[in-house]
């Protein structure tokens, strides 16, 4: 016990009163009436007991007493009740839950004795953490095994890492001897479930709690055989008429040496799953990946959901993984590009360019292009086929040479062009007037025009007259070409600095501005003094057609700026199919993804030609609104929050996809009330069995558990051990002696405040009968 003192005002303020009140109590007494010494001395004492008082309130002494308390500690256990539990791969093939039950009721003489001085708090964990109803945590109450005995495991997540934090919010305050944790090891959760169990076992080790584990189950599952869809990849979006492709990995546990039936389901306009693609696969071994590919071209734009499906062999148990899906969204009609590349020499191949743009253009989903390589091993062969009506939309012609075709077959192609077929002719040794085409049909619609005897045959040496010599900085002309939708590779203010930036041409054909066609534009031209035309535009009936004389633009993509060439070589394509300037729909929607994993988030990007969205306000003066709202698998609809995107659409995150199935987002435009339009597109969150798709125990993981919480005394122990355990820590001395400081005041005490009042009372009153006052 020791005292210490807590001053108001500090030692200074109180010593400063006292003072003050001795010079008072020294120099102020009865001035009109002589009292007798007894008497004066009486009063005298008084005031010095009621300033003593004051003093030692003022003071505010506290007298700490340090004392040991018992305290009793707490053993938690934790079991895992989630529907793995029920696989049958534990101890003599009883099932995971049975063991449990077993092991505990083992050890349900331990459990009792332990309960007449230890606190025993036993839990079971799923999706949720709940106490195990009617079991013990003092004496009198069942064990742990008997308690189990009204469960059953049926839980469909085996959410771990959030039982454990949970755990320890709930019962941290206690003194906490350990964990039992009885489990088949394997966290099987979706967000926001998925905590990791290693980071909370962090913190038992932080507050030296050992975690003692025990497995059960086999980490290879249950002997049954399983056959499963994984790893689905397809397009998002694609075009009517073009070939899409799903690909896939066939998961096989058992059935080794049998045939597989995979087959791509497709939705019908009746919304109904057919099937249009089939393929046996053979499972080669026991526990194997295969990968699949399957195709489909659908012709009818809309939205169609897809599946891929292996066909459940009989007696296969766990189906719920034999099949995946996802929504694709068929677009009207893509760019249907012929790109004939010709080849340098004789027999040889396509050259960079050719490789490069032919590369660029296949990035972008909606341009479909067929190539075909021009190596003259046969020479004017007939084309005409490729050139009937409702064919490609446009036609790239890349240094080919005009003995590649026939001349029936580019008068065929001359034709489709004046029927509105694009057409681009690029630059090389073979093109242009060197490729002879001053004497080919397709030279009246050709933008620019051929002078004779420009022809230069296979192995003769570059011409100057009609090839200029690099290096060639190439620039938009002006006003034309800094106007043009193929020239705007960035906003109007930064297009030059852009250009100015891109590495120059190899070189180039000579284009004389004495022979452009009349209706012709030069759209780029060469940046010095000479300004030769590079890009020429022009019209040919219906058709449009563009000359280039450039021929090594993919140094633009070696150096760099492969943003800028594939910008440029896609302008070109949708400015010669006449859809630079196509609208995405008056009202659409968007979606980050198809298939969504469950408690995962996605996307949604809504927006509108029709006027800007909500805030901004049209022609009218009435801001167009853009409502969001998503329809779960259950048919609730739930609205979805929406922010402006600078580019002038909005967008939001959904998040409510617990529920497994088809989901519908869908957008809906206003104006004052008044529809003016909706879109709506849908995704999935895949129909799974996070428990029993891959039902293997994973001893590894509780192993880390302990492990991490080893200092504190944490081990990893066969389920056969437990009874053990229990013995052991139930001979353990379950109570410490804390040391608790407590603390006592008197001067705040109701005694001590009568005293004070007793005495101030007792010196008026005396002072009252002397009559002093």
């Amino acid at each position: 016990m020791h005292l210490t003192y807590h001053p108001v005002g500090g030692y200074g303020f109180v010593a400063m009163i006292a003072a003050l009140l001795l010079v008072l109590l020294a120099r102020v007494g009865p001035q009109h009436v002589e009292l007798p010494f007894g008497r004066k001395l009486t009063l005298k004492m008084l005031r010095v007991g009621a300033i003593l008082l004051l003093i030692i309130a003022m003071l505010r002494p506290t007298f700490q007493f340090t004392r040991s308390v018992p305290q009793d500690a707490t053993l938690l256990v934790l079991i895992d009740r989630s529907r793995s539990m029920q696989v049958e791969d534990s101890l003599d093939n009883r099932s995971r839950w049975d063991a449990v039950k077993l092991v505990l009721g083992e050890a349900s003489d331990h459990f009792e004795s332990m309960s007449d001085h230890w606190t025993v708090t036993p839990y079971t964990f799923a999706e949720t953490l709940d106490p195990l109803a009617g079991s013990l945590q003092r004496a009198g109450a069942s064990p742990p095994g008997r308690a189990m005995e009204a469960l059953s495991p049926t839980g469909d997540q085996s959410a771990l890492g959030a039982a454990l934090q949970e755990l320890l919010e709930r019962e941290g305050d206690e003194r906490l001897r350990g964990l039992l944790l009885l489990s088949d090891g394997a966290q099987r959760a979706v967000p926001p479930l998925d905590a990791a169990p290693q980071l909370v076992a962090r913190q038992f080790a932080a507050e030296s709690i050992p975690i003692y584990t025990f497995c059960f189950g086999q980490s290879g599952g249950s002997d049954r055989a399983d056959l499963a869809i994984e790893d689905m990849l397809s397009s998002g979006a694609i075009f009517a008429g073009a070939p899409m492709r799903v690909t896939g990995q066939l998961r096989a546990v058992g059935y080794a040496n049998r045939l597989a039936k995979v087959q791509l389901l497709w939705e019908n306009e009746e919304g109904e799953m057919e099937v249009v693609d089939t393929l046996q696969q053979t499972i080669a071994l026991a526990d194997s990946r295969t990968p699949l590919s399957l195709s489909h071209t659908p012709e009818i734009p809309g939205e169609y959901k897809l599946t891929l499906r292996v066909v459940a062999p009989e007696g296969e148990l766990i189906t719920t993984n034999n099949e995946a899906s996802t929504f694709v969204t068929v677009r009207e009609g893509g760019i249907q590009v012929l790109y004939l590349s010709g080849a340098t020499r004789i027999r040889g191949g396509p050259g960079l360019e050719q490789r490069f743009v032919r590369s660029t253009l296949a990035e972008s989903p909606d341009l479909l292009v067929t190539r075909r390589v021009m190596n003259y091993r046969r020479t004017r062969i007939d084309f005409r086929k490729e050139f009937q009506p409702e064919g490609y939309d446009v036609v790239m012609l890349d240094n080919v040479d005009k003995d590649a075709m026939n001349s029936e077959s580019w008068k065929a192609l001359a034709d489709r062009v004046r029927a509105g077929t694009g057409l681009y002719m690029g630059g090389g040794f073979h093109s242009f007037g060197p490729g002879g085409f001053r004497t080919s049909p397709l030279a009246a619609v050709l933008p620019i025009g051929i002078g004779p005897a420009e022809r230069q045959n296979f192995r003769d040496s570059l011409r100057d007259d009609v090839h200029v010599a690099g290096p060639l900085k190439m620039q938009p002309t002006d006003p034309l070409g800094m106007a043009h939708p193929i020239m705007q590779l960035a906003s109007s203010g930064k297009l030059l600095p852009v250009w100015r930036e891109l590495p120059p041409l190899d070189g180039a054909n000579l284009f004389s501005k004495n022979r452009l066609k009349p209706n012709s534009q030069i759209l780029a031209e060469t940046a010095d003094a000479h300004r030769r035309p590079l890009l020429v535009a022009g019209q040919a009936g219906a058709g449009r057609t563009l000359a280039f004389a450039g021929d090594s633009t993919w140094r633009w993509q070696l150096e760099g700026k492969g943003d800028a060439h594939r910008r440029f070589w896609r302008q070109v394509v949708l400015w010669l199919a006449k859809k630079e300037g196509q609208p995405e729909g008056d009202v659409w929607i968007d979606l980050a993804m198809r298939r969504v994993s469950r408690g995962g988030r996605i996307d949604v990007e809504v927006g509108s030609s029709l006027a800007p969205p909500s805030g901004a306000n049209d022609s009218s003066g009435a801001p167009i609104e853009l409502q969001v709202s998503i329809l779960d698998p259950a048919g609730n609809r739930q609205s979805l929050a929406t922010v402006a995107t600078a580019k002038g659409s909005r967008t939001g995150t959904f998040t409510a996809t617990d529920q497994m199935g088809d989901y519908v987002a869908e957008v809906v435009a206003s104006r004052e009330g008044k529809e003016l339009g909706r879109a709506r597109a849908r995704f999935l969150v895949p129909t799974q069995d996070l428990e029993l798709d891959r039902p293997g125990a994973e001893p590894a993981l509780l192993a880390g558990l302990a492990r991490i919480t080893e200092a504190a005394g944490g081990q990893s122990f066969a389920p056969e051990e437990l009874p053990q355990l229990i013995r052991e820590l139930a001979n353990e001395p379950p109570e410490v002696r804390t040391e608790v400081i407590e603390r006592q005041t008197y001067w705040d005490k109701w005694p001590f405040f009568l005293l004070f009042v007793g005495l101030v009372g007792a010196e008026w009153f005396l002072r009252k009968r002397w009559g002093l006052v």
